[in-house]
């Protein structure tokens, strides 16, 4: 791995809280939980998070059940964001907007406000002992209800000027298009929350421009955005940015067997402004800098090329203006 990748300032739009625990901790929380909720012995935890090379969405997401069920306190959730962040700070991420799904954590008694707050002085912590900038992204789970994904928007309006910066939509896409949640999606823009959408993850380009029209600011993944020539063509007219995470796309997108074959190098030709996250630290064992490095290799990236992806990061980031100008002095000292 190149040293020069390391050491550059990184941006991470795209990561999944119970998705980047650290294994030891997860393993840890997990001794701690109620002898009612523990896990079976012969459990191999890191085998059970750790999803088939080649899988669905549907399955991928599976992995999630053992990361949910230990995030269930204030100290794990605090713990858990604190870690996450001190993890991108290691490798030169000097900014991180984290998304999680809120109200998946409310198994043991905390309120969907003590969540957030838990997970909001997590990043605090970190923010005081690390060179990083952390926000929070609420989401909603498309195939839960609307009823759910209304109070997920409600309750990020709440912390809207306290660290939640935008409310996006997760989890499986077959029989789940955003359209079935335009009534929290209305709310978040009518409020002023920013709106990132998951869409053509892992099938459905139909989706990609469904969210379009919804509002979406960014694109989550949109990997399959290519099998829709007229959403394609708004995503380059409006400048819309493509969160997308090259080793989770592998593993789940059904359409590529190498890096090289992901549909990155066709978007960057064709001015799309990409963005490459993480999305799952953890499930897909992966770093920023590891991403980058793996878009640099199988495209064979010009530092010029690498300036301009992250260069997409700092302009795509949900942050105000102050903020902004502080990550461009870094991007551009650093090149």
């Amino acid at each position: 791995m190149d040293d020069w990748i390391g050491n550059l300032p990184k941006l991470d739009l795209h990561v999944h809280l119970d998705g980047s625990l650290r294994l030891e901790t997860l393993e840890d929380l997990a001794k701690r939980l109620p002898e009612e909720d523990r896990f079976p012995d012969d459990l191999d935890l890191a085998s059970a998070v750790t999803p088939p090379v080649r899988c669905t969405l549907e399955e991928y997401l599976k992995s999630f059940e053992y990361t949910v069920a230990v995030l269930q306190t204030e100290d794990a959730l605090e713990q858990a964001a604190s870690e996450l962040c001190e993890d991108a700070a290691s490798e030169h991420v000097i900014y991180l907007e984290i998304r999680f799904a809120p109200l998946l954590h409310t198994e043991r008694g905390l309120s969907p406000r003590e969540v957030v707050t838990s997970v909001l002085a997590g990043l605090r912590r970190a923010e005081a002992r690390f060179d990083i900038c952390a926000r929070l992204i609420l989401s909603a789970m498309r195939d839960e209800s609307r009823e759910r994904s209304v109070e997920v928007a409600q309750l990020a309006a709440q912390f809207r000027k306290k660290g939640v910066v935008a409310f996006d939509l997760a989890g499986p896409e077959h029989d789940h298009p955003p359209i079935l949640h335009k009534t929290a999606i209305g709310f978040a823009r009518d409020v002023g929350l920013h709106l990132t959408l998951h869409a053509g993850e892992g099938c459905c380009p139909e989706q990609i421009r469904e969210a379009i029209d919804l509002g979406a600011e960014r694109i989550g993944h949109g990997v399959y955005l290519d099998h829709d020539p007229s959403a394609l063509k708004r995503v380059i007219e409006k400048g819309i940015p493509l969160e997308l995470c090259p080793t989770s796309n592998l593993q789940v997108s059904g359409r590529m067997e190498q890096y090289a074959d992901h549909p990155f190098g066709q978007y960057l030709k064709q001015g799309i402004r990409v963005t490459i996250n993480t999305d799952n630290r953890l499930m897909s064992q992966t770093s920023c800098t590891r991403e980058l490095q793996a878009m640099v290799d199988a495209f064979d990236l010009t530092v010029d090329e690498v300036r301009r992806i992250i260069q997409n990061s700092v302009d795509a980031a949900f942050c105000d203006g102050e903020t902004r100008e502080i990550l461009q002095r870094k991007v551009d000292a650093a090149f």
